[in-house]
């Protein structure tokens, strides 16, 4: 099991019928029949949550009868909108993402990829997030990132984003005290440090990315996340931006990240609410029992557990469960009273915030409103009336405020 320490830390598809292509493949797994094809939705070639799909899904198509497509997306907007338009069945959520989106912030701000029902089928990974320097940088800690230091700002994910913006905010930095570095992709959000055109970045020490750079001539280092007790006013600030976030020590990825601390991730897979729960159940239960069968395929599938995410239920779920994953916990004796009770928490807020989208939407268009992140009256529309009908505070903040 991977261990988790929350270190104080508050709370750890009915899809289209294109989908289903031509009749299910027979198959395998007791009396089940699974569907001749689906879309499994991650992030872009070279990331390790695209590894993990291509490993599982892999083992899956060719052992099962059906057929498992990766299907990588340039940016956690467009992974949100695919999966909410039905062109897969599966898509990687992280927590942060998934409070961006029920916010209907930046690319979420939109009828495709803004806040909808979905729900957490199985876990992924846990994945290490942190601030990455060259081998030969002057930056030795986070305390030495000040004015007019060169960082890469990727506008492909909000996560990216909010990673450095909390960077800055931990710092009490604003955005024209520093050189924000634009870049349009995970890839050369890396690249952009290896090359010296900027001097920190935020990203993930087990993404095929981090293992370039680290190879290269002049390889990475890693900067320390600052304890909550080391500063405690800038911990807040930095935070306030980083919630569903768990500080621990390192264990996995590049050499250079190991032992050092750092956020991590409770990286999942998500289906909408209303995916058949016999496809779910099944395909947890086949994740599980057929997991040795795959485990050797990428050096991080291990994380890919049903103790993983036993553990993430435990430190207190960030985003509700499935109906047939929770079924396949129940059949284990893994699923209790305080996990439902979260769970139905879970699902009341994300309902009324999708009911919440869809009014204003509908009150917007009332008033001639094109809905899009590019129109900023539209943006400030949203973004009052959110505030009107339930409150300021962020989704993730609500959240991590739940008991």
């Amino acid at each position: 099991m991977f261990k988790i320490e929350w270190s104080g830390l508050a709370g750890a598809l009915s899809v289209a019928g294109a989908l289903l292509v031509g009749a299910p493949a027979a198959q395998a797994q007791d009396d089940y029949e699974w569907p001749s094809f689906f879309n499994v939705i991650t992030p872009i070639v070279g990331t390790a949550n695209h590894s993990l799909a291509v490993a599982w899904t892999s083992e899956f198509s060719a052992s099962t009868g059906g057929r498992a497509r990766v299907l990588p997306a340039a940016n956690g907007f467009t992974r949100g909108s695919w999966l909410n338009t039905g062109e897969g069945r599966l898509a990687l959520v992280q927590a942060s993402d998934y409070f961006d989106q029920m916010d209907g912030i930046e690319g979420y701000a939109t009828e495709e990829a803004g806040p909808a029902d979905t729900r957490v089928i199985h876990m992924n990974m846990v994945t290490p997030w942190g601030y990455m320097v060259r081998g030969d940088s002057d930056i030795e800690s986070i305390e030495d990132i000040g004015p007019g230091t060169r960082i890469a700002y990727a506008s492909s994910s909000s996560f990216l984003l909010n990673g450095i913006d909390a960077l800055l905010a931990y710092r009490d930095l604003d955005h024209d005290e520093v050189e924000l570095v634009e870049v349009g992709n995970y890839g050369a959000n890396t690249r952009i440090v290896v090359e010296g055109r900027a001097e920190v970045t935020f990203t993930s020490p087990i993404s095929g990315t981090s293992y370039e750079a680290a190879a290269a001539p002049n390889g990475i280092r890693w900067l320390e996340l600052p304890a909550r007790e080391d500063d405690p006013e800038a911990f807040e600030r930095y935070r306030a931006l980083q919630p569903g976030y768990v500080p621990q020590v390192t264990e996995a990825g590049v050499e250079s990240a190991q032992g050092v601390r750092m956020d991590h991730a409770f990286q999942t897979n998500h289906v909408r609410a209303e995916e058949d729960p016999e496809f779910v159940y099944n395909l947890v239960k086949w994740l599980e029992e057929n997991h040795d069968a795959y485990a050797d395929d990428f050096t991080h599938a291990y994380m890919l557990s049903v103790d993983n995410l036993v553990a993430f239920l435990e430190t207190g779920a960030l985003q509700p469960l499935h109906e047939g994953t929770i079924r396949y916990l129940e059949e284990e004796g893994l699923w209790t009273e305080a996990f439902q009770q979260r769970q139905d928490q879970l699902v009341e807020m994300a309902q009324e915030r999708v009911a919440l989208f869809d009014e204003a939407v509908a009150a917007a268009r009332d008033e001639g409103l094109s809905i899009g992140p590019g129109n900023e009256a539209w943006v400030e529309f949203w973004t009052e009336f959110r505030t009107e009908h339930s409150g300021p505070e962020p989704y993730g903040q609500r959240v991590l405020a739940l008991d």
